[in-house]
């Protein structure tokens, strides 16, 4: 027995077996119902590439000298590793950090072990006095949601213990991760003066190893064995101002002991430049609650809801628990939303059903869907997908796709046991019949969609959800077809009154038959007879389509930005500037935001939170520290739920925001939902940094000419001023070295760690330093002593001169080679991102290149924009080959298939009138539309050709067979066409802000999919005549002879 024939033996079993079919849908619903328990449920797939960091501590270290130091030695050894696909190397002040970017076929365990092994070789090479490196690979959380503890009486102490309390109670109940800000680190402050240092004859190094020894815990091993054995150990560590004051120094003379609380002010106190929370105008702490990426957010939120309503209750009188930023909140309304036009779109699809077909068989047809949808989710439990925004809006472009395959063996097992078929041969035959049409068909649809998931990086893997779904389907509804559907017609038509049509069902056939005989039928009679105008008019619309994208009246808008419902206001003084000052800006901040929501009609601000000392800025993910920097955290209500968009609010607050004196930077950044990067990013490379910055400026002042652009930044801020030190004469002459002269002064003013223990959970570090007084004066450095290499002591200004000199706080490599990134926010509505960086690329680029002798490339969206393309353009590339292939399998013709392939053109000049007719721009979704498209169209062409085929080989001529087979195949191609339609149909008309973003893609295929079937019945038999007829003008067989000859 052959294949082919065990095939046709299966579905026939299937199709006549009393349970058999029965069995098959149980086993793809309970499969389904287990992947839909176990399914995570996220906002978007898991998106990031793997990624491996490398950091070095360093303190005390500028960021020029972090760079010359460590990142270069430890660069070199970098670039050889093999498996990364790009290295960003960051110095700033007191660290370095590498940031290595896996491509994505790497071993990620293998680099991670390779990168160790050549830290472990570079480490000698670095500074005696930096850290350790650490070499970790980065371990992602997603946010489920933020909660601020305040309190109207409560000081930050206290927040702190509840904090902790709280912290231990969510992670019990199953919560993964939690980040606290707000949350100073403390410090025991052992200061003393230069004078102090003199009367003891001490350096601070010295005085910290004699700490060292002094304060500590240590075992003594184990004495006593035979009598019961006794553990011998100190417990000499302090951990209190009062321990470390009467610590014991040094032993004079006479028995005199000096102890440290003597000569040093010992005090409690905050670490420098720790971030402070203010919610209210109140201390605030805030638990940053996470997750991991495989698991489910609503899950981990529906376990802080519950926390929430039991301890909200029992709160000490005074404290108060704000929920701010709550993620999990944005993927439950989104999944909401998408079911909700999933089952409008659903409705549609069994309304036309029930409209085109008998009842028994659209019942029928209808239960394939649950029961493939169902297989389909088990299947992507299996492979580790996830439940989120592109997995359902898949789902949703299934919808109508999913009964293709079933309308057609329907339709055909209904038409032979309406002319007296028994339902068992009616059934078979109809399957077996339609086994090889609806499977090239199938196929085609796959190859379609299949190149999709050659797409990589961010994007890819972001939409690759699509069309592993819509591919699972496919398969889920071909086995549904010929395995299941047989078995259920072949038993529902077996009954005396399933055949018989009811009055409605005469009375819809009656007005079918109607237009097709008394309308269509002439219509594509008139079309053939003026075949060649027929074609020039379709070929004159695709001509204006590509006119429309040619000339910029459709214009192309990669991934546009999502509304966004949260955003900060960061800014930064200028260096030295004092805290209450920044506190004051903080203040007027949260007051012009208050008075803005007031003006634009009140019930748009949902809370604000105040950060001290830190700033975010959209140059730099990582945030910035010191007292010069400040925040404000702003969340609004839900853009679904306020007339005001996101855009001119913050247009509106600006307006009311005065920039006091010396602000040097000030931006509102809007939180950034899907892939990284700005719509606006460029990269400037060269070897003299100062060269690049004067460059970036020029750049900047020609991108604030752009109407549209805000935030206008890069990533090299002016950092602290600098005082560059080099040895006189007389500190040569004294023996003096640069490196010992830099440890006294680090640690001088940098302080020295002499320890640290914990305090419950909390790290305390005890740290040996100048007073804070001497510190933060000027006039201490000069007059500080320098032990010199013979004991003496001398001031810093008889051994150093210092030259002052501005510096970066921060200097970026990528790739080896110093980077600046220029990057600006857009306002979609205003300007087009391609535009703009299209007259960069003409009118600013090549003059500025020349004039600083640097280059340039685009980067952030623009170069996820270009990667995807290429991709994009191979894969379609495949999918045409791949296309060809099949039909040329199945017509067994090398013309035919490119007679049913230029529906696709005509599918796309829909998708593209489309976007025309309803103002969209063309996004990536509505690229990844037209791949779907191509697939989906064809499908019809393939219905019509087949039967046409079948007509010809029954001896009818080519005009009859033409005209009888558009006219006799009219309901299936419509019926396939309009279940596709009615499934995305209600996605067009979503008014909702978060779904915006996936209309382009309905919109390709609605659109494309309904011009596609009309021309396809006009123009495809136009093409099969010119086609037919130029073969018998040349003498050649009809491709039927052909094929059986």
């Amino acid at each position: 027995m052959n294949q082919d024939t065990g095939l046709k033996g299966l579905i026939g079993l299937f199709a006549t077996h009393r349970v058999a079919a029965n069995l098959l849908m149980l086993l793809m619903i309970v499969a389904g119902i287990l992947g839909i328990k176990r399914l995570n449920v996220q906002f978007f797939p898991t998106f990031e590439l793997d990624i491996v960091t490398v950091s070095v501590p360093w303190s005390g270290a500028s960021a020029e000298d972090v760079q010359t130091s460590v990142i270069l030695p430890v660069e070199e050894e970098l670039r050889s590793l093999d498996g990364i696909k790009r290295i960003y190397a960051t110095a700033r002040d007191g660290s370095a950090s590498f940031r290595l970017e896996l491509e994505e076929s790497a071993d990620r365990d293998y680099v991670l072990s390779e990168t160790k092994q050549k830290m472990d070789g570079v480490q000698g090479s670095l500074p005696s006095d930096a850290e350790a490196p650490i070499v970790q690979v980065v371990t992602r959380y997603d946010n489920i949601a933020d909660l601020i503890v305040t309190s109207d009486r409560a000081d930050l102490e206290e927040l702190r213990h509840l904090a902790r309390e709280f912290e231990q109670q969510l992670l019990s109940k199953g919560v993964r991760k939690i980040d606290f800000e707000g949350m100073p680190k403390q410090e025991i402050a052992l200061q003393l003066t230069p004078d102090s240092l003199d009367q003891l004859g001490m350096t601070l190094p010295e005085i910290a190893s004699a700490i060292r020894t002094r304060s500590v815990d240590l075992p003594a091993g184990t004495a006593a064995k035979n009598d019961g054995a006794r553990q011998i150990r100190s417990l000499g560590q302090q951990r209190d101002e009062e321990g470390f004051e009467s610590l014991p120094l040094q032993t004079r003379g006479k028995g005199d002991i000096v102890r440290l609380g003597d000569i040093t002010q010992i005090e409690r106190r905050d670490q420098e430049n720790q971030v402070r929370l203010f919610f209210n105008g109140q201390p605030a702490v805030m638990l940053q609650l996470k997750r991991t990426e495989s698991e489910d957010s609503l899950k981990a939120a529906k376990i802080m809801n519950t926390w929430l309503e039991q301890t909200r209750p029992t709160l000490p009188a005074g404290i108060e628990i704000h929920t701010y930023n709550e993620s999990w909140t944005l993927i439950r309304d989104r999944i909401n939303l998408l079911v909700e036009n999933g089952i409008s779109g659903l409705i549609l699809v069994v309304a036309i059903l029930f409209l085109f077909l008998n009842g028994r068989v659209a019942f029928w047809v209808t239960m394939g869907i649950p029961v493939s949808f169902l297989a389909t989710l088990a299947v992507l439990y299996m492979i580790g997908g996830t439940i989120n925004m592109i997995s359902l809006f898949g789902l949703i472009m299934a919808l109508g796709i999913i009964v293709d395959d079933a309308i057609v063996v329907g339709e055909d097992t209904l038409s032979h046991a309406q002319v007296g078929e028994s339902a068992r041969r009616a059934s078979i035959g109809g399957a077996l019949r339609m086994l090889a049409p609806v499977t090239a068909s199938s196929m085609t649809t796959i190859a379609a969609f299949l190149p999709l998931m050659l797409v990589g990086g961010i994007i890819g893997n972001i939409l690759i959800d699509i069309p592993t779904i819509v591919i699972c389907v496919i398969l889920a509804s071909l086995v549904e077809s010929f395995f299941v559907l047989p078995g259920h017609l072949h038993h529902t038509l077996a009954k005396v009154d399933a055949v018989n049509p009811s009055r409605l069902r005469q009375s819809l056939d009656r007005g079918f038959d109607y237009f097709r005989d008394r309308l269509f039928r002439p219509f594509v009679e008139t079309a053939i007879s003026f075949r060649w105008s027929s074609i020039a008019m379709a070929i004159g619309i695709l001509i204006f389509s590509i006119g429309l994208l040619a000339g910029g009246r459709i214009k192309f808008n990669f991934f546009p930005a999502v509304e966004q419902d949260t955003m900060n206001a960061n800014f930064q003084f200028a260096s030295g500037t004092d805290s209450r000052y920044v506190m004051d800006f903080l203040d007027h901040l949260d007051l012009t935001l208050r008075q803005t929501d007031a003006e634009l009609g009140g019930d748009i601000l949902k809370m604000s939170l105040q950060r001290l000392h830190t700033a975010r800025f959209s140059r730099n993910g990582s945030g910035s520290r010191g007292e010069e920097y400040g925040s404000l955290s702003v969340e609004l209500e839900p853009g679904d739920h306020r007339e005001v968009g996101t855009g001119e609010f913050i247009k509106a607050w600006r307006n009311n925001i005065i920039l006091p004196a010396g602000m040097e930077k000030f931006s509102i950044d809007v939180d950034q939902g899907g892939p990284p990067g700005k719509p606006v990013e460029v990269k400037l490379t060269g070897s003299d940094i100062t060269v690049l910055k004067a460059a970036s400026l020029e750049l900047q002042d020609a991108l604030k000419r752009y109407a549209g652009l805000s935030n206008i930044d890069d990533d090299l801020p002016f950092g602290k001023s600098q005082l560059i030190y080099t040895l006189t004469p007389a500190g040569e002459t004294a023996g003096l070295s640069l490196e010992q002269v830099g440890r006294q002064l680090r640690a001088a003013f940098d302080g020295i760690e002499v320890q640290t223990f914990f305090e419950g959970r909390d790290e305390i570090s005890v740290r040996l330093m100048m007073t804070d007084e001497q510190r933060n004066r000027l006039s201490t450095l000069t007059a500080l002593p320098i032990v010199l290499p013979d004991g003496s002591t001398t001031p810093v200004s008889n051994v150093l001169n210092f030259t002052p000199r501005q510096g970066f706080d921060s200097l970026q490599r990528i790739d080896g080679r110093l980077s600046i990134n220029v990057s600006a926010d857009l306002d979609e509505s205003v300007a087009n991102a391609n535009e703009i960086i299209a007259d960069l690329r003409a009118e600013v680029m090549p003059s500025l290149l020349g004039q600083y002798g640097i280059e340039a490339s685009f980067e952030g969206k623009s170069r996820d924009q270009r990667e995807t393309l290429a991709d994009m353009g191979t894969g379609l590339v495949i999918a045409l080959v791949l296309i060809y292939v099949i039909l040329a399998w199945v017509f067994a013709s090398y013309s035919w298939p490119i007679t049913v392939m230029l529906a696709i053109p005509l599918g796309l000049t829909g998708a593209v009138l489309g976007h025309y007719v309803t103002g969209l721009d063309l996004t990536i979704l509505s690229l990844f539309g037209f791949f779907g498209l191509s697939g989906i169209v064809i499908n019809d062409s393939i219905v019509l050709v087949t039967f046409y085929k079948k007509l010809r080989e029954q001896g009818m001529g080519i005009h009859e067979a033409v005209v009888e087979a558009a006219c006799q195949r009219l309901r299936a191609v419509l019926l396939t066409s309009l279940t596709t339609i009615g499934g995305l149909t209600p996605i067009l008309f979503e008014t909702s802000l978060q779904a915006q973003f996936l209309i382009p893609m309905a919109t390709s295929i609605v659109f494309g999919l309904a011009y596609g079937t009309l021309l396809i019945l006009i123009v495809v038999p136009s093409l099969l005549t010119i086609v037919e007829g130029g073969r018998a003008k040349l003498g050649l067989k009809p491709v039927t002879q052909s094929a059986t000859a």
